[in-house]
């Protein structure tokens, strides 16, 4: 149909009006971001601890040129869609985080500090009168500002609230140690560590991340969300019976009606823009739904399940602090207690953010603009001190909104009709059906809009008549959030197609899976090690033991390059295992490592 050898590929399709739609790469001229040209090429120096600075200039540099187009580009519906999407895909969860971490750590954390940490990830410089209440918020905005990677979304997330009541547990909870000035200190160290990464170039270790450990990673995040809606619920029951299984109505209510709207948007119902509109507002229709259903009058509303709490506008939710933490209120010897604590900070950030970063550059992806890690780590220590000075938890890229962000920019065109899949029963087809369309995702809209502005959002929605609105959320919608979610990411994961693989009637798996190649004793060994991954990372973060999980979470790294290669040949892993992200990205940090090359290649 087209020669893929041919500089000029060209490709004309068929539109639902029957209409030619050319979408040649040579030629769509509709917008000159479709002219991006990335340059290439990668010195050994940038990956050297002998060159500092060397990875960080060179980010900057390959992706300034592409700044004013990350604006005046940018100006669309999809880019509006996509911001109230990412908005409330990345406010709702960490509100939910909230309530865990304003229940396990004695009221340090809440709303206000949830959405200031989700918006805190862009903007240096803004009227000292405002700076209290503003400041941390407007940094979403450093990432949707600064960042060589603006499409990477930086909040509140679940395992930062792990590592801050498991904090809170160990130095505070049975002492007398202040608990933010500990914190704070934590912040300074880790800061410094996160830029000493930066400047000497390791980041370009992020290479060796494969998705055995993103997939790993992913399959335990969306357990954990899982596990923390069910928890709200028990609470429920903890308080009493009906309170319990009206959480169990509403928050299941929630993840069903929630998984069908985002699955309509990927079925063949509807027109695509119906289908759209599902998928971009499938979230917010879902939760003003919900908390509204607890309202109604009779005996719904006299179960007063619990719903979230919150805090004057723009004023911490410990009402005994001001926004400022003054680090010099402990002793000098916790000072360099907090150290091993910030490297744990640093090792979660190392992986989290930079695999996050990564699975928004997946393969499947067909972005064009250059990426950058040694910098944005470098701003991320950046937002670390800085919530560290205002008490907040620490903000970093959220491993399923990344993914979510760059769904949301893709752009869709028809691929061409395929044969209508009919039963076979039906020998004749109406003379009025249409062949099936295919949509393929041509491009990403790669811009700074929407993570700048759901970052504005967060701090907008700080105000009295907002946090009014977020009161009435019940904890029964907030554990929905985490199940929808969370089974969002299981349900994806790789683990679970092979699980699915492997208990499937060999006579009915698909002839285009790769796993057919391999023997089912080599998928059984693969996806039990992965198994067994996900497992230790469940089980250590839920005990005490909890603060060392980043350590486990690393390990998983090396255990890829130099162990699975003894229990599997080069072929079997090029079909198990694949790189996060496509070529653009890793030749950020130095192109994939010739260890994870494909035989072949």
């Amino acid at each position: 149909m087209n020669d893929m050898n041919d500089k000029s590929t060209h490709l004309s399709v068929i539109s639902s009006s029957d209409d030619i739609v050319d979408i040649s790469i040579e030629n769509q001229t509709i917008e000159d971001e479709n002219q991006v040209i990335p340059k290439t090429g990668y010195s050994s120096h940038y990956t050297s601890i002998c060159y500092p600075f060397a990875g960080m200039i060179r980010d900057v540099k390959i992706r300034l040129p592409y700044y004013t187009s990350d604006w005046k580009l940018a100006l669309s519906y999809r880019i509006f869609a996509a911001t109230i999407r990412i908005f409330f895909l990345n406010t709702i969860p960490a509100l939910a985080y909230a309530l865990d971490l304003y229940l396990r750590s004695d009221q340090y954390y809440g709303v206000n500090e949830a959405l200031l940490a989700s918006a805190l990830g862009g903007l240096f410089g803004i009227d000292c009168s405002y700076i209290i209440s503003t400041t941390s918020s407007i940094l979403g905005i450093v990432f949707g500002l600064l960042a060589v990677q603006p499409i990477s979304i930086v909040g509140f997330t679940g395992l930062i609230s792990l590592f801050n009541y498991t904090t809170y547990d160990i130095i505070s909870r049975n002492t007398h140690v202040p608990y933010l000035p500990f914190m704070c200190w934590v912040a300074i160290w880790a800061a410094i560590f996160h830029w000493l990464i930066a400047i000497f170039n390791l980041v370009t270790y992020v290479r060796y991340m494969t998705n055995f450990t993103a997939e790993i990673f992913g399959f335990y995040v969306g357990i954990v969300y899982i596990q923390k809606g069910i928890e709200f619920i028990i609470d429920d029951f903890d308080e009493s019976p009906t309170k319990g299984f009206m959480s169990i109505l509403v928050a299941f209510g929630f993840f069903f009606s929630y998984w069908i709207l985002t699955h309509i948007g990927q079925s063949g119902y509807f027109n695509r823009e119906v289908r759209d509109f599902f998928v971009d507002y499938a979230m917010i229709l879902c939760v003003v739904f919900w908390s509204g259903f607890a309202f109604i009058p009779g005996h719904l509303r006299s179960t007063n399940i619990e719903r979230l709490a919150v805090t004057p506008a723009y004023q911490p939710t410990k009402t005994t602090r001001s926004w400022f933490v003054n680090p010099g209120e402990i002793d000098v010897g916790y000072v360099f207690i907090a150290i091993p604590f910030a490297l744990l900070v640093t090792a979660l950030f190392y992986f989290d953010h930079n695999v996050s970063s990564l699975t928004a550059q997946a393969k499947h992806y067909p972005l064009r603009k250059p990426a950058g890690f040694h910098w944005d780590f470098f701003l991320l220590g950046w937002t670390t001190i800085i919530a560290g000075f205002f008490g907040l938890p620490y903000p970093n890229a959220l491993v399923p909104q990344c993914a979510m962000h760059t769904d949301a920019l893709g752009r869709w065109k028809v691929d061409g009709p395929v044969e209508n899949q009919v039963p076979t029963a039906i020998v004749n087809i109406h003379k009025s059906r249409r062949t099936v369309q295919q949509y393929v995702l041509v491009k990403i809209k790669e811009q700074r809009i929407t993570n700048t502005c759901q970052s504005l959002l967060c701090l907008l929605t700080m105000i009295g008549p907002f946090l009014t609105c977020y009161s009435m959320i019940s904890r029964a919608v907030l554990a929905g959030v985490f199940i929808g979610i969370g089974w969002g990411s299981v349900e994806v994961s790789a683990i679970t197609h092979q699980i699915l693989h492997l208990i499937r009637d060999p006579n009915h798996i698909e002839i285009d899976d790769p796993l057919i190649q391999l023997s089912r004793k080599k998928i059984f060994l693969y996806t039990t090690t992965m198994l067994v991954g996900f497992a230790l990372l469940f089980i250590i973060s839920q005990t005490i033991a909890a603060i060392g999980f980043p350590v486990l979470v690393l390990l998983l790294i090396p255990f890829r390059v130099m162990i699975l290669p003894k229990w599997f040949t080069q072929q079997e892993l090029g079909v198990l295992d694949s790189p996060v992200a496509s070529t653009l990205p890793l030749d950020s940090i130095g192109g994939l490592p010739d260890i994870l090359k494909p035989v072949n290649s």
